[in-house]
């Protein structure tokens, strides 16, 4: 295909097919599972993810090892490896991601997911390493929904297990590898200018390396960058809400009235929770099953403690990791129209000196007296102490204009919109755009939300005080006619009063361009820890990218070696690595959406399963239990 149009077409195609593929599954399935299933498992299983938090740390410490047990892998070990699958860029972009399409609210349902996730990942994991397949003689354990699936259920349910392998599959190439290499490519690129291919080149070699010794080589691999890098990322985070104490309470009052609202996005409750819980599965992956095939290793003759173990997975990963990323974005006010950061090609336009106005008419004038004030909670909309334009009249002709100088979409059109913050009092008004000539080349009206026309969209509100921050984003036909116009992209912005009597100010005027996943989370951390904080996002991304690149891999080889055999591992090793690189240099939103698509189709089985299973562990677990309380089961360590 010679044809670089054809090309883009196929691409924009297959991006628009998982997008809406992946909203139907998820908006009208996959929510309602993940949602219900962790309610029902919770209920069943009386609050076990409580219950057994203490008997679960012992595990975790090596409290009931026993030197016989079958396995490959410690419960430590395992631990650690199935978080290195979930506590990764699920948890700094994931979180953000979330932010930035469901607003603050998303967090509620993330925490929601998270708890109730507790009770589902015991169950899943507990069906994983008791229906586990081990090979007698290499000692290799291969494990998770596939075999727990024919195993539990019988083999007139295999074609739901292949289903479940396909998914894992195609989540491992997309999830696992794909998306975390695209952000810390992106990360690298920001910050050090490493080229994109660059990065999925070193991540391609890295993991080639790792990847061929098998899960005991991941586990030691593991063990030792998940927990560090865990406590510094969140010891950071927890460093910035300490330093801002005093806006936690904001913080956690806009998390939980925009959760049942949606207003943040405008998209409303539904939207929100849809948002919160996809992400939530995304990064802790309760209710996908994934986890199970990690958990499936280790050494242990009773599985329910496995169960157990893997309970914690959740809370760690979504409500204390998840939290940490989400209070550092909300505090630095990046959600809303604050997603969208100014690049520094491009100056804000003030207004500290008429140098900013081109032409005005009488009924537009800069001002320094009696402007609304700002609760400065968050990230301030005004350039304390700089002048403001404003529209004051009770018999202002319609149609009065102010003119501004001009601003730029750059020589390759990369400034995604225009960002301004004002104070509505009364009255309607447009904002028009026309090109350095004067010619128009189009007008929005910002009286509604959303609001669009052929080349501009309205979108992206946050509110503080008597402030509003609005975006208005560039369609592709915008750029067009302006780039075609102008080498360096240049138009003048106007603001139009369309009533007489109308009262306005408006403030902080520029070019933006959309920052979502790693980019915002860096920008948050970066606004409190300035130089410091990029540089310590972008090196927790590289590692926590690794990590969970890795263990995906195991995932997705053991589905390709249930379904196809032994020989099929060692292709699907080379092929995961090799999307490494593809992932590093293809666009954010297909890779999310592929993404999405294929976890979804994930959980549809393996929910499917494991409530049909989930008799059977209710009695292990009573058995278990009968066992500690009558002493026949103690310690075998202190």
């Amino acid at each position: 295909m010679e044809d670089p149009t054809a090309l883009v077409s196929v691409f924009a195609l297959l991006d628009g097919f998982f997008a809406s593929m992946s909203s139907f599954v998820w908006g009208k399935i996959v929510f309602w599972a993940s949602l219900i299933g962790g309610i029902y498992f919770t209920l069943r299983f009386m609050f076990v993810q409580f219950r057994s938090i203490p008997h679960a740390i012992q595990l975790v410490k090596g409290k009931f090892d026993e030197p016989d047990e079958v396995g490959e892998i410690t419960h430590f070990q395992a631990l650690t490896a199935a978080l290195s699958g979930t506590i990764g860029l699920g948890n700094i972009a994931g979180v953000a991601i979330a932010i930035a399409l469901g607003g603050p609210g998303t967090v509620f349902w993330m925490w929601l997911i998270g708890i109730f996730g507790m009770a589902t990942k015991f169950v899943e994991c507990t069906l994983g390493t008791h229906y586990r397949e081990v090979n007698e003689k290499t000692g290799e354990i291969r494990g998770g929904p596939m075999y727990y699936i024919t195993k539990g259920l019988g083999s007139n349910w295999k074609p739901l297990a292949i289903i479940y392998a396909v998914s894992i599959m195609l989540a491992a190439l997309g999830a696992g590898c794909m998306f975390q290499t695209n952000q810390a490519a992106s990360a690298m690129l920001e910050n050090y200018s490493i080229p994109l291919w660059v990065s999925g080149a070193t991540l391609f070699v890295l993991g080639a390396l790792v990847l061929l010794g098998g899960i005991q080589r991941i586990s030691k691999v593991t063990e030792k960058i998940v927990p560090g890098m865990c406590i510094v990322y969140v010891l950071g985070s927890v460093i910035i809400c300490i330093m801002n104490f005093s806006q936690i309470p904001a913080a956690l009052s806009i998390i939980f009235t925009d959760a049942f609202t949606g207003s943040a996005v405008g998209g409303g409750f539904l939207y929100t929770a849809m948002m919160g819980i996809r992400r939530a599965i995304f990064s802790n992956e309760a209710g996908l099953g994934s986890a199970s095939i990690a958990h499936a290793a280790v050494k242990t003759n009773y599985p329910i403690r496995e169960g157990f173990v893997a309970a914690l997975g959740p809370f760690v990963d979504t409500v204390v990791v998840c939290s940490a990323t989400a209070f550092v974005i909300i505090m630095a006010g990046n959600f809303g129209s604050e997603m969208y950061q100014k690049s520094s090609d491009n100056p804000t336009l003030n207004f500290s000196s008429s140098s900013n106005i081109i032409q005005h008419s009488s009924s537009w004038n800069i001002s320094e007296t009696n402007i609304p004030e700002d609760i400065n909670t968050f990230k301030t909309f005004t350039e304390s102490g700089v002048l403001v334009i404003k529209a004051t009249s009770n018999d202002m002709p319609t149609n009065q204009v102010v003119t501004l100088e001009k601003l730029s979409l750059g020589t390759s059109g990369t400034e995604t919109g225009l960002r301004f913050s004002y104070y509505q009092g009364s009255g309607d008004m447009s904002v028009r755009f026309s090109k350095p000539d004067g010619t128009l080349i189009d007008e929005i009206a910002l009286s509604k939300m959303p609001s669009s026309t052929d080349k501009l969209k309205l979108e992206g509100t946050q509110k503080i005080g008597e402030w509003e921050s609005r975006v208005i984003l560039f369609e592709d036909g915008f750029k067009k006619d302006v780039l075609s116009s102008s080498e360096n992209g240049d138009f003048h912005v106007q603001f139009v009063a369309k009533s007489g009597n109308i009262e306005w100010y408006i403030d902080r005027v520029q070019t933006v361009k959309e920052n979502s996943g790693v980019d915002l989370t860096t920008a948050s951390f970066d606004k409190f820890f300035k130089g410091f904080g990029r540089h310590f996002i972008t090196i927790s991304v590289f590692f926590f990218a690794f990590s969970t690149m890795i263990t995906w891999a195991y995932y997705g080889e053991t589905a390709a070696g249930f379904i196809f055999g032994k020989t099929a591992i060692k292709l699907y090793k080379w092929l995961f690595v090799s999307m490494a690189f593809v992932g590093a240099i293809t666009n954010l939103t297909t890779v999310l959406n592929f993404s999405d698509l294929s976890l979804g189709l994930a959980v549809i089985p393996n929910m499917i399963a494991i409530v049909l299973l989930s008799g059977k562990v209710k009695k292990w677990l009573k058995t278990y239990y009968g066992l500690l309380k009558s002493g026949k089961m103690k310690p075998t360590s202190k």
